[in-house]
């Protein structure tokens, strides 16, 4: 559970969606700055991988955790990026080391830990970066990780303060609205996993029981929730419906890692707008929660055939997002080879390529690697925009009453699942 720390922010960066190199794209030489906090970054990995290694070695669990919560290199590097920042702030670099500190912050694990702290101490700078191009960018990741109050407090203060330049305030109204939609489901989470634990099922991570405890002592009352739902669906109403051609910014590397990015104008152009982000959000909301009608969708697949989800009506479907290169989701591959075997075609399965070259949805077809439906919906495509699709994998199973049956299943739960279904 600890590896995923870093590899899930490796893993949301590469498929946010904003991240795109033009072809013709020249970048500049890094600064000396930029290129100290590179090495910095770089070793940090270098670290992290370490730890791993060293911590696969441990056959026993207590010693192993015991390992982790001593030698965890974010005790370290959280605190070198911060005061990196301190002596860069206002600075392309220093923003870099944000934005390193914010997805670290992402990493999820116990109540408090390092790289939790790392974000929290790093919210009060943000203003001074707001007029940024690739603010967006880095706010953007705020709503992943541990709970943490002071974030919903921060993206209010960025969404008003007029030292935030007008389009970056809508992508923090944007950002708050996202966040406030992910309280309820937080909160069901917290609560069905420490039923899990209470009988009897292992602990994911050192501490995992005890930081579910604080973050329950933290849950917002039904008032509340009800209260912050309805304020971010009335925000993405208003964003959904602006005039403003706003879009989400592309950025690209000037160094190999990826640890320096610039904005992309030109990239950008091709980016989906905040309104139609907005209007996403609002149809995942209304249409794309479990047991609503599954939404009408229409395709041609690469294979040239039609499909609609309609046709599909008495058959459990499994629709995954995905796209050549993405780890997590060409390891789903195997399962749902597994799948089709088993069960032949009573579930049908569809994937939707997010793809920038529509040759390599097309090769993992006629190759045999995706032996099912496959379309292709571009980079950052019209359905992953309408879908509000914001990671990869992304998994949908429909049931054979059309009705939305679960959402992000892998493995064994999902077997599960397309077993209850075909058997109904």
């Amino acid at each position: 559970m600890f590896k995923i720390v870093v590899s899930i922010v490796f893993i949301a960066f590469l498929v946010s969606g904003t991240i795109s190199q033009a072809d013709d794209f020249q970048p500049r030489p890094l600064e000396p700055a930029e290129a100290e906090l590179a090495d910095l970054v770089k070793q940090m990995y270098a670290a992290y991988d370490k730890y791993y290694t060293q911590a696969e070695k441990i056959k026993d669990k207590q010693e192993r955790d015991k390992y982790f919560a001593d030698h965890d290199p974010s005790t370290k590097y959280v605190s070198l990026l911060a005061e990196f920042e301190r002596t860069h702030h206002g600075t392309h670099a220093g923003l870099m080391a944000v934005r390193k500190l914010i997805h670290l912050g992402g990493g999820g694990g116990a109540f408090e830990n390092p790289r939790d702290i790392g974000r929290r101490t790093i919210l009060p700078v943000l203003p001074d970066y707001g007029q940024t191009r690739e603010f967006p960018e880095i706010i953007r990741y705020l709503d992943g990780g541990n709970f943490d109050p002071e974030i919903e407090v921060t993206l209010r203060k960025l969404s008003k303060d007029p030292q935030i330049s007008e389009e970056n305030r809508l992508y923090a109204r944007f950002m708050l609205a996202r966040l406030s939609l992910k309280f309820r489901r937080m909160q069901q989470n917290w609560k069905s996993r420490l039923k899990e634990l209470q009988e009897g099922q292992a602990t994911s991570y050192p501490g995992e029981k005890e930081s579910l405890l604080h973050w329950q002592a933290m849950a917002r009352s039904e008032e509340k929730l009800v209260q912050l739902e309805q304020e971010a669906l009335q925000t993405l109403e208003t964003l959904s419906t602006t005039s403003l051609k706003m879009r989400q910014p592309a950025l690209t590397n000037i160094d190999d890692d990826w640890h320096i990015i610039v904005f992309d104008p030109e990239q950008t152009k091709t980016k989906p707008t905040l309104k139609d982000m907005a209007a996403g959000l609002l149809f995942k909301e209304r249409h794309l929660q479990e047991g609503q009608p599954g939404p009408d969708l229409k395709l041609k697949l690469v294979s040239g055939k039609d499909w609609s989800l309609a046709e599909q009506r008495g058959k459990a479907v499994i629709i995954q997002f995905s796209f050549k290169g993405c780890g997590p989701c060409e390891a789903m591959y195997t399962d749902l080879r597994e799948l089709k075997a088993k069960y032949e075609d009573k579930p049908s399965i569809l994937n939707i390529m997010a793809d920038e070259d529509r040759k390599d949805t097309l090769d993992a077809f006629t190759s045999g690697k995706l032996p099912w439906n496959v379309y292709w919906d571009d980079y950052r495509g019209p359905i992953a925009t309408r879908w509000s699709v914001t990671g990869f994998p992304t998994v949908y199973i429909i049931g054979p009453d059309g009705r939305i049956a679960a959402k992000q299943l892998r493995g064994q739960d999902l077997e599960a699942k397309i077993v209850e279904l075909v058997e109904e």
